[in-house]
């Protein structure tokens, strides 16, 4: 249950632009300082980038649409494996592709071609029914990339291999991979690449579009929240299971100053499209009362830089779920911000 009488402070968006600024100017150098900020705590790669060269494993037909799933390399020893679902070309819009990004299910990719428990939480498949070329693949600890002995989404072996990284870190060099792998393929528009997905894909295309201005429109359903007061906030730099931001620990425990807040993540998207969709009734992040202030700081940035109809900011009743008209505002969101 919402608590309205809480006082849950939002971190200002906007704060230190003033009125003889030029919005675009201002925002262009707090961008920087900001993600410089935010590298400082999910660590910067270790990697050098490359474009990864994919290898078939499976082809077949699936109605309107050709199913491969397909194999590449993200750094070396590290395999993933993707649902790619190409549809035929009279249904494909203008060559517009999404990176689809799984939640914290079991069935990880397969989720995204109707395999998971859950309803709607095939963005892949639904997404190539309507046209979109769409490439899902598996999250850095789940699905064909758990590590023999541990269970899913347990980030230690990744942690041992790179402990000065973090798994959001490692979840945008991921992405920027996929994205590459993506552009390989002659029948995708690069100009015109999405990215959407629930809960930890929720959050995931937040991440990934934050940080790679390939990805024209991004979608979180499920994914985002804030910090400030939040009795949560310690899931997002646990000690065990799945870690996401280690570096943030300290600064939960000892109810430091925010070095930045998750909305503040969601603004490097900034002018480009961002859709957020969150359950009101969502028992996950906690915070929840504070989303309608979020996404009112949020608004004001895309407006003040004069793409105010490039953010959407939709609350619904429900908890952590995709109910059907979600995944309809989903789709439709995508076809006119990827195809317009």
């Amino acid at each position: 249950m919402l608590d309205l009488d809480a006082a849950r402070p939002v971190r200002q968006v906007l704060a230190g632009l003033d009125g003889g600024q030029d919005p675009a100017e201002w925002w262009s150098k707090r961008r920087e300082e900001l993600k410089a900020v935010i590298e400082e705590y999910i660590g910067r790669p270790p990697l050098e980038p490359f474009v990864p060269r994919p290898r078939m494993v499976e082809e077949r037909r699936a109605g309107a649409y050709r199913h491969l799933v397909i194999a590449y390399d993200v750094e070396p020893g590290d395999e993933v494996r993707a649902h790619l679902l190409i549809p035929d070309r009279p249904r494909r819009l203008q060559g517009a592709a999404v990176l689809c990004l799984h939640g914290t299910a079991v069935e990880a990719k397969d989720t995204q071609v109707g395999k998971g428990a859950k309803r709607n939480r095939d963005f892949g498949r639904v997404l190539a029914r309507h046209g979109f070329i769409t490439l899902s693949p598996d999250h850095v600890c789940a699905g064909e990339r758990v590590v023999p002995g541990y269970k899913p989404y347990d980030t230690a072996p990744f942690y041992a291999r790179h402990p000065d990284w973090s798994a959001v870190g490692k979840a945008i060099w991921d992405g920027q991979r996929a994205v590459d792998v993506l552009m390989t393929f002659e029948e995708v528009d690069p100009t015109r690449i999405g990215a959407a997905g629930h809960s930890l894909g929720g959050h995931g295309a937040v991440f990934l579009a934050a940080f790679d201005e390939r990805i024209k429109a991004a979608v979180s359903s499920c994914g985002l929240t804030t910090w400030g007061g939040n009795p949560k906030r310690l899931n997002w730099a646990r000690d065990e299971w799945y870690s996401y931001m280690p570096k943030l620990r300290d600064v939960f425990l000892e109810d430091r100053e925010l070095p930045f807040d998750l909305h503040e993540f969601a603004a490097l998207i900034a002018p480009r499209a961002f859709l957020n969709i969150s359950g009101m009734a969502d028992p996950t992040y906690g915070n929840n009362e504070t989303l309608p202030e979020a996404g009112l700081q949020l608004q004001a940035l895309w407006e003040r830089l004069g793409k105010s109809e490039r953010f959407a900011n939709f609350l619904f009743g429900g908890g952590h779920d995709v109910p059907g008209y979600s995944m309809a505002l989903i789709v439709h969101w995508l076809e006119e911000m990827l195809t317009a």
